[in-house]
This record gives structure tokens, C-alpha cells and sequence, in this order.
């Protein structure tokens, strides 16, 4: 499927591709769609970088505007919340 951007490919439920990111130095960083979840009326994606360990993820807001686009999150301790949030998530879905 063609999507028209990154952040439709995140929502799409039957999408389990790899996605793939575009960093300043025009370097592709591809990963594996964890979850997205919802945290404090904001969307998240949970992503894992297949260049690194299978138990390290990278968190990114989706910013959904005109370019829809991903923002690192930064915060270790909104990390942790929304981190917390998705294994609620999972322990509800099991």
C-alpha cells in the first residue's frame, strides 16, 4: 500500500512493513512499529531501531498538521509514562 505519509502508515492497524525515517544528514534509520498510544490527549509511536537491542525503543509524539511529522521525545520522564501507558495496554489486550 502507498501511504501519503508517515503518520497514516503508523495509524494503519494491517501495516506491520518497516518504517523508515530521514535524519538531517540524510541518513535512513529504519525500525519496527512497537505500538501508538494515546498519552494525555497526544498520540505517541513506540518504535524499535533494527540497528540496535531488541529491548530499546525510541519514542516519537506524532504531530499531525500540514507535514505530518514525528518529534523525538526527549523527556525520560514522559518516556517512562507513555512507555507505562502502552504496557496497560497490552496487559488489557492479553
Amino acid at each position: 500500500m502507498v501511504y501519503e505519509s508517515i503518520v497514516e502508515k503508523l495509524f494503519d492497524e494491517n501495516n506491520d512493513d518497516i518504517i523508515e525515517l530521514h535524519q538531517g544528514d540524510n541518513q535512513i534509520v529504519k525500525f519496527e512499529q512497537i505500538a501508538v498510544v494515546i498519552y494525555d490527549s497526544v498520540y505517541y509511536a513506540i518504535l524499535r531501531p533494527l540497528d540496535l537491542k531488541e529491548d530499546e525503543v525510541v519514542i516519537f509524539k506524532i504531530v499531525e498538521d500540514d507535514e505530518d511529522c514525528l518529534d523525538l521525545v526527549v523527556d525520560e520522564e514522559l518516556g517512562k509514562k507513555i512507555l507505562e501507558v502502552y504496557k496497560e495496554d497490552v496487559e488489557i489486550d492479553q
